[in-house]
C-alpha cells in the first residue's frame, strides 16, 4: 500500500515538474546579466524630459547619464500594432511608479523608437499622451546595439555602483497588464548585483535570417536586377568578401560596351513581433547609382505581399538615385500603404549601401 502511495506521489510530482522543465528548456532567457551598451543620443531633450531623467542641458547624452537605480526601456516602432496596444499599459505603469514613493526615485522609463524620426515620435506621444521620454533611433543604431529585437521589447536595466547598466530582465512582445510590469519591476529591484557575474553575449538573439529562395533562384533575381538596365548579363558570380558578406557581380553587355553591375541581397529582421522578415535585391553600378529593386519577400499589414503598385511607387522613389547621397525616409512621401515599417527597412538598407560599395571597391571589384 505504501509502495502504491509512493508511486502516486512520484507521479504527481512528475506531473507538476515535467511541464515546468519542458517550459524551461523551450524558454530562452535573453541577455540576463549582460552589460547594457553605452548608447549615445545626439539631440536636445525638452526641459521636462531632462528633469525626469536627471540630465543637464546639453546636446549629447549617454545612457549611463540617466539618474536612477533601474531603467525600464521599451524598444518600439510607432507603426507597430502591438506597440500601439502596449502604449496605454506603459502609460499606466509610469503613473503607478510615480505615485509609489518606494519606486519613484529609483525607477525611470524611456522608449527607443527604432527607425522613427522626431516627427513620428511626437505624433505617437501626442496620440497616446505618453508622459515619459521616447527617443528616436532613426538609423537603427540603438536597436542594432542590443541585437535588433522585434518590437515591442522591454529591458529592465539595473545600475551598479559605478553607474553601469546590467540587464536583469527582458520581455519580448505585448505585456499583459501594468500589474505584470510593476511586479517584475519590484522583483528585479531586490536583486543583489554583487552576486551577478556579468556575462559576455547578446541581449537579444534572433534566428539567422534565411531568404525563402534557393541559390539558383537568387541568381535569377540578381540577373533580373542587372538586366533591367537594358543590357544582357554574359557572366555572373557570387563573391564572398573578406568579412564574410557577399555580393553578386555581373558582366553586362550593352552592345557597344560592357560594364560590371552589382546586386546585393538585403536581409532585414522584422521590426515588429507580428511581421515577416524582409528580403530584396538592390542593384547598383560602378558609380553608385541604384539600377533596380527586386523584391523577394516584402510584406505589409496582415503579412500580405506588396502589390505591383506598391513596388512601382518604391522604385519611382529610389531608382536612379546615388547611394552616396542620403536615403532618409520621409513618411509623408515614402510610405507604402500598410507597409511603412518594411519601407523604412528598405530605405535604411540603401542608406547603408555605400558601406557595401566601399568594401567591394577596397577588394578590387570596382575600378573607377
Amino acid at each position: 500500500m505504501r509502495s502504491k502511495k509512493k508511486w502516486i506521489y512520484l507521479g504527481f510530482v512528475l506531473f507538476i515538474l515535467l511541464p515546468y522543465q519542458m517550459m524551461s528548456e523551450e524558454t530562452k532567457i535573453i541577455g540576463f546579466a549582460v552589460p547594457f551598451p553605452t548608447l549615445t543620443f545626439k539631440f536636445p531633450l525638452s526641459k521636462e524630459d531632462r528633469a525626469y531623467l536627471g540630465l543637464s542641458p546639453k546636446k549629447i547624452y549617454q545612457f549611463d547619464d540617466i539618474y536612477g537605480s533601474l531603467i525600464l526601456i521599451e524598444y518600439l516602432n510607432t507603426y507597430c500594432l502591438n506597440c500601439e496596444r502596449q502604449a496605454p499599459i506603459l502609460k499606466e505603469s509610469y503613473l503607478l511608479i510615480e505615485k509609489d514613493p518606494r519606486l519613484k526615485r529609483k525607477v525611470k522609463m524611456i522608449g527607443i523608437a527604432a527607425g522613427n524620426n522626431w516627427e513620428e515620435v511626437r505624433e505617437f506621444k501626442n496620440r497616446h499622451q505618453i508622459p515619459y521620454p521616447i527617443l528616436p533611433d532613426t538609423n537603427f543604431e540603438a536597436h542594432q546595439a542590443v541585437g535588433s529585437p522585434r518590437t515591442p521589447f522591454m529591458i529592465w536595466v539595473r545600475k551598479d555602483r559605478e553607474g553601469r547598466g546590467i540587464v536583469v530582465s527582458t520581455h519580448l512582445g505585448l505585456i499583459e497588464s501594468s500589474q505584470k510590469l510593476i511586479e517584475e519591476t519590484k522583483a528585479v529591484l531586490q536583486y543583489d548585483l554583487s552576486l551577478l557575474k556579468p556575462k559576455i553575449g547578446s541581449i537579444y538573439e534572433g534566428e539567422a535570417l534565411k531568404p525563402p529562395l534557393t541559390e539558383e533562384e537568387l541568381i535569377v533575381k540578381a540577373r533580373m536586377g542587372m538586366e533591367s538596365s537594358g543590357g544582357k548579363v554574359v557572366e555572373l558570380k557570387r563573391v564572398v568578401l573578406k568579412d564574410g558578406d557577399s555580393i553578386y557581380i555581373g558582366r553586362v553587355n550593352f552592345g557597344d560596351y560592357k560594364k560590371n553591375l552589382f546586386s546585393k541581397l538585403a536581409t532585414r529582421r522584422a521590426v515588429c513581433d507580428i511581421c515577416h522578415d524582409t528580403f530584396f535585391f538592390y542593384t547598383f553600378d560602378s558609380e553608385g547609382k541604384v539600377i533596380d529593386i527586386i523584391p523577394i519577400q516584402m510584406t505589409k499589414v496582415g503579412n500580405q505581399n506588396w502589390s505591383d503598385e506598391d513596388i512601382k511607387k518604391l522604385k519611382n522613389r529610389v531608382i536612379g538615385r546615388s547611394i552616396f547621397k542620403p536615403f532618409s525616409f520621409d513618411p509623408k512621401v515614402d510610405s507604402i500603404s500598410g507597409a511603412t515599417i518594411t519601407a523604412v527597412l528598405i530605405f535604411d538598407s540603401l542608406e547603408k549601401a555605400k558601406e557595401i560599395y566601399e568594401k567591394v571597391k577596397k577588394e578590387g571589384y570596382i575600378k573607377n
